[in-house]
């Protein structure tokens, strides 16, 4: 009887990477963290869930730590049980909307869009560069972030620039967290029995967003060029007038790399509150009293509902609302918050099933339009590509 063929799913973030060993089931899982020169990481076998403790070495040699790791624990004899590669790509381009196999001139056309979004393709590149070489024979595939809203209605893709600098520059709303967007419809279908026509997904966790999908297929979302358009988020600016970042540029003398880190790292949630990006904080740090936590979730709050508000609209009406990632799958406060405001729409929660929904799949609704908790699975869904293939 032939074995069961083994995959590595790889998702790289700005300040953790995750990895997961598939074969029929998830075998093994490793996060990894790093977080003002502290390194991290949880490792899940089976179920069951350990910390170990990682030097930075570890962290950035973090594909060959995992193989070890799955042959010391007998999930691998060699890397050569591996058939395939996938790592999550985050990068603007009409080139990056399609999965594809990594060769050279992936990482060259990778490497040429890094000043696009430099701080999440820089980690990325590095990372690609590491598993290749690792590899050897393996096939290593680029899954796409964005390929779930390639055909996206053209409406909605489009930024008011004069066309030829659009298409000389593939200046185009992309859209990101697509990949988590087709676990969350593969899961909406089994939970509800089919797809609800007219879908509102909120991904909301350190990278937030919201997108409106009619009959399966997105029409709009919030994320655009890249990943820094759309909410506020942990610590991404979101939304802001262009003519104030032109401004900043000018009157702040900082540099453009500068200001991009300040507007990708130093804003959103941790900028508002001057504290820390974390929902869970900020959450105990406004019921203890603090005004500038308080303020941060309310303008993070208020922005889920205008997009919600805004999709219901070009969806012509709204039949469920799903919450997802760690935020939309863990913090019931912050469910109840955004939805509190959604009465127009007939959106009423059912407070005993949002409290006791954290981190599992259930309805959270007492009203015709449904709300859902619904836990993404992009390492999964990357597994699922990559065996296609």
């Amino acid at each position: 009887m032939a074995m069961e063929k083994k995959y590595l799913a790889i998702n790289i973030g700005s300040a953790s990477k995750k990895y997961s060993i598939y074969s029929n089931e998830e075998l093994l899982t490793m996060h990894l963290e790093k977080e003002t020169g502290d390194y991290s990481a949880s490792l899940m076998i089976g179920g069951h869930k350990e910390e170990i403790n990682i030097s930075a070495d570890d962290y950035e040699n973090a594909v060959i730590f995992i193989i070890k790791t799955a042959q010391d624990k007998g999930i691998l004899d060699a890397l050569s049980d591996i058939s395939a590669i996938g790592v999550r790509i985050v990068a603007p381009g009409i080139y990056f909307q399609d999965h594809r196999k990594i060769d050279s001139e992936y990482l060259s056309k990778l490497k040429n869009a890094r000043e696009m979004a430099p701080l999440h393709i820089a980690p990325t590149i590095d990372e690609l560069e590491k598993v290749v070489a690792l590899a050897g024979s393996i096939p290593v595939y680029g899954i796409s972030d964005s390929e779930f809203y390639k055909n996206m209605p053209i409406e909605a893709k489009l930024y008011g620039l004069p066309q030829d600098i659009i298409k000389q520059f593939e200046i185009y709303r992309y859209g990101y967290h697509g990949i988590s967007m087709e676990s969350i419809l593969n899961k909406v279908a089994t939970l509800n029995g089919s797809v609800p026509s007219k879908l509102v997904v909120c991904h909301l966790g350190s990278g937030s967003s919201v997108t409106a999908i009619k009959d399966g297929v997105p029409v709009d979302t919030s994320m655009g060029f890249t990943p820094l358009e759309g909410l506020p988020m942990g610590s991404r600016v979101g939304n802001i007038d262009a003519g104030a970042v032109l401004y900043l540029l000018k009157k702040s003398k900082t540099s453009p790399e500068e200001l991009e880190t300040l507007l990708n790292t130093k804003s959103g949630l941790l900028g508002l509150s001057g504290k820390t990006q974390f929902v869970k904080e900020l959450i105990d740090l406004e019921k203890s009293g603090d005004e500038t936590a308080k303020l941060a979730l309310s303008v993070y709050s208020k922005a889920v509902i205008k997009y919600i508000g805004a999709y219901a609209a070009i969806l012509d009406g709204l039949d469920m609302v799903v919450f997802t990632a760690t935020i939309g799958e863990r913090s019931s406060f912050m469910r109840n918050k955004i939805c509190s405001k959604l009465g127009l729409f007939g959106i009423v929660l059912d407070q005993q099933k949002n409290e006791s929904t954290i981190s599992i799949n259930g309805f959270i609704h007492s009203s015709n339009t449904k709300v859902a908790v619904v836990a993404t699975d992009e390492i999964g869904q990357i597994v699922r590509h990559i065996s296609n293939f």
